[in-house]
């Protein structure tokens, strides 16, 4: 029996080691083949245009291979179909925590917040700011936001936009900035990233709007900001070393090519909670009054 026993534990270990072996040598040595959706600025196109194109290529510099890319719409079923079926061996843009890769360290941390234009006289600073009472809000069905406004009871006061899983379908970032321009919506509630590609694309610079990140750490109405990391299939933990190693020593040029696109973007090392005066403790235990 123990013989038996044995073989078994041998045959389980020798599968163990073949499997993580099969995971390394799925990585292509001689092209880094990059999953990226072909219509999604400011992120990546076919064109190469994005932030994550430039990154993609950065990469291929350091690893001296030439990039070459599977696009697929990022939707339901995008790792299954790209990352998952061998077709390429790196998402360069996922956020943290997603269970359906293996994340790299993040490069970058971004966060929803409020864009309003600078001569349109709004003040806001805050999600429960009193002046929201008298705006037209924008917001995106399902988003983060949306979740802070039902809290302050501002839902009456939103202009909504249905929440697509499909971009190809309709561009709803770039909907909610043509209303806020058109004055349909007085201030948006949105992906930093995605609001000020946006405005930047209609000729608004950075003189022109404001846009306001609603950080996680010290305000209190929940989770706003995310962090970016690289994705790379499950047990291919050699890959995912050197992708580390990789963003640890070019942050810097990341964060360049991040400014380049001009991304919003907020510290990777968050600093510690403000001293909170009474309003803040007010918010954050759900007391503050809504006005």
């Amino acid at each position: 029996m123990l013989p038996i026993f044995s073989l078994f534990v041998a045959l389980l270990l020798n599968f163990s080691v073949n499997a993580r072996e099969s995971a390394i040598e799925a990585v292509d040595t001689n092209n880094l083949r990059v999953c990226a959706d072909p219509t999604n600025l400011p992120f990546s196109n076919e064109q190469g245009e994005g932030f994550e194109n430039d990154i993609a290529e950065l990469l291929g510099r350091e690893l001296n291979i030439p990039v070459v890319y599977e696009y697929f719409p990022q939707v339901i079923g995008y790792v299954r179909n790209t990352l998952n079926k061998k077709k390429c061996d790196i998402i360069i843009g996922i956020t943290a925590g997603n269970d359906l890769v293996l994340n790299t360290v993040p490069y970058m941390r971004w966060a929803y917040g409020m864009l309003f234009l600078n001569d349109s006289g709004i003040e806001v600073d805050r999600p429960n700011h009193p002046q929201l009472a008298d705006l037209t809000i924008g917001a995106q069905a399902g988003t983060p936001p949306t979740f802070v406004l039902q809290r302050y009871n501002l839902m009456g006061k939103v202009r909504p936009y249905n929440l697509t899983f499909d971009p190809r379908r309709a561009i709803i970032g770039e909907s909610m900035i043509d209303d806020l321009i058109d004055g349909l919506v007085d201030i948006v509630f949105m992906s930093g990233p995605i609001a000020v590609y946006y405005l930047e694309k209609k000729g608004f610079d950075k003189t022109k709007y404001t846009f306001i990140p609603l950080e996680t750490t010290d305000q209190g109405w929940g989770r706003m900001d995310y962090y970016t990391t690289m994705g790379v299939r499950d047990g291919e933990t050699d890959w995912k070393k050197k992708l580390n190693k990789f963003i640890k020593s070019n942050q810097k040029e990341i964060d360049q090519i991040l400014a380049k696109h001009k991304i919003p973007t907020l510290s990777l090392k968050p600093g510690k909670r403000k001293k909170k005066d009474s309003t803040t403790d007010a918010l954050i235990k759900g007391r503050a009054p809504v006005k």
